[in-house]
């Protein structure tokens, strides 16, 4: 027993050295490890071997995913290209850090530099003429000069504001996401403010069309050697808004390392405002020798005849919004572009307002001191009795709004932007539009008629209208 003990192990080693004596071989099939030997880890054992193959590394291999450029040596090359070329993080697609489109959180700020459409105006505000009979600033009349509301509409220049938005995305795979934002434009104005000299030159006058008989009317507010007076119209507009979307990710793609590309579709609420206004105020004064009716007395010199008139209107809109968002990176290049659809309601509340006052400055005493409001009446000239008072009217409207920058990458996390946008909205109330010129001058305290009763007094309505604003913006985008 002891010498078959011992041969067999000579027999062993005999074996053993020479096999290590040989060279090695090329391998000419891969065997199943778990056919030999009992070690089975799912890898690979070359033939003609002892010991187990090490499968080599997977280069851009992460937890859980596939390597990078999307070929699984399992499969082979045939195999399926998901996702593409990037770096697979845990529990998701990431596109590399330098063009890097799927951060969790961002912001996005601007400055905007924009151009509002204009106040409309339903007839001429103030005017100029020469002081003879006929003429002294009507509509029509050979030397009548419009001053404030020509050609009809009232510019208001340009606007400055900011538009501020961010937004998180789910951090498992980028897919779903919430934004919120909103914007605001400063209040822009148009105004006009004239003064006449003492002696009451140029002539400043507020024309109208009179209901009672049809022919052009004029509320002098001076004239020479008979009133001084100055006259202030002032339209203004302010606009601003706020947003809240969810965000789906629709489509991504990676070409390669420098170029990123992505199209979200947004689906929410948006709420915006457009407060406007249109004031016109005058104060004429009468000098020596001149007397003018007022709420049916007649006041002389030096009382101050004040006439105001004020329209206010605040249009809110409430609806549900749509958009597509797309953004582009290459190398330290971006691009990007949103547009948006909201659907609601359009909420306008009016205000008319008009009040006319008679001052007599020489009228002393604790119980009337001087510049002491000894008259006062219900009425200005376009806003009277017809039309004082609050209104409100609803109307279907849609706000599209549309931005688009370019823009360059600072850092992975920091781009400067510079692009266009505009914003409409379909159906407002706007001030200008509420009066067409006609006037009642029954309902006007400086007439010598006012309160003898209704002469065809207007018929008061809100008319629809549309607002927009276009321009550039500047701005930046954090991304983290």
């Amino acid at each position: 027993m002891r010498k078959k003990l011992l041969g067999t192990i000579a027999a062993l080693a005999a074996g053993a050295g020479g096999a290590l004596a040989q060279s090695p071989t090329r391998p000419t099939a891969p065997v199943a490890i778990g056919t030999v030997g009992g070690f089975d880890d799912g890898g690979v054992m070359q033939a003609n071997s002892q010991h187990p193959a090490v499968p080599p590394p997977m280069m851009g291999m992460g937890e859980g995913g596939p390597p990078m450029g999307g070929v699984d040596p399992m499969m082979g090359a045939g195999g399926p290209v998901y996702p593409p070329p990037g770096i697979m993080g845990q529990g998701g697609y990431e596109e590399p850090a330098q063009a890097s489109l799927l951060s969790t959180l961002y912001v996005d700020g601007q400055y905007l530099l924009g151009f509002p459409k204009s106040q409309p105006t339903g007839f001429p505000l103030l005017t100029s003429g020469a002081a003879t009979a006929g003429e002294q600033g009507r509509i029509g009349a050979s030397t009548t000069t419009i001053l404030a509301g020509a050609p009809g509409t009232l510019n208001l220049g340009t606007a400055h504001g900011f538009r501020i938005s961010g937004g998180v995305w789910r951090p498992q795979d980028h897919r779903l996401g919430v934004e919120a934002g909103g914007f605001y434009f400063a209040p822009v104005s148009n105004t006009a403010f004239l003064r006449s000299s003492d002696q009451g030159i140029p002539l400043i006058s507020r024309p109208f069309i009179s209901t009672a008989s049809g022919a052009q009317g004029i509320l002098l507010v001076s004239s020479p050697n008979a009133i001084n007076g100055e006259a202030l119209s002032r339209a203004t507009t302010t606009f601003w808004g706020a947003e809240g979307s969810a965000i789906v990710n629709v489509y991504r793609a990676c070409p390669d390392n420098c170029r990123t590309w992505t199209l979200n579709l947004l689906v929410g609420y948006r709420y915006a405002e457009l407060d406007e206004s249109l004031t016109v105020s005058t104060r004429s004064t009468l000098l020596p020798g001149i007397t003018l009716p007022f709420a049916n007395i007649t006041v002389g010199a030096p009382t101050s005849i004040e006439v105001r008139d004020l329209f206010h209107i605040v249009n809110k809109f409430n609806g549900g919004q749509v958009g597509l968002q797309s953004h582009f990176r290459s190398g330290r290049w971006y691009v990007g572009a949103t547009g948006k659809v909201a659907f609601g309601s359009s909420s306008s509340s009016v205000t008319v307002d008009g009040t006319s006052y008679a001052l007599d400055p020489t009228t002393q005493g604790a119980a009337n001191p001087a510049n002491r409001i000894n008259s006062q009446a219900i009425g200005g000239l376009f806003a009277n009795a017809s039309n004082i008072g609050r209104y409100k009217a609803d109307q279907f409207a849609i706000l599209t709004d549309v931005n688009g920058s370019v823009g360059y990458n600072f850092t992975s996390w920091l781009t400067g932007t510079v692009g266009y946008n505009f914003m409409h909205l379909s159906a407002v109330s706007r001030p200008g539009s509420l009066f067409n010129g006609r006037v009642d001058p029954s309902l006007v305290p400086t007439s010598g008629t006012y309160g003898t009763g209704a002469n065809g007094s207007p018929a008061f309505s809100i008319k629809p209208d549309d607002f927009w604003v276009h321009g550039v913006n500047f701005g930046f985008l954090i991304r983290y």
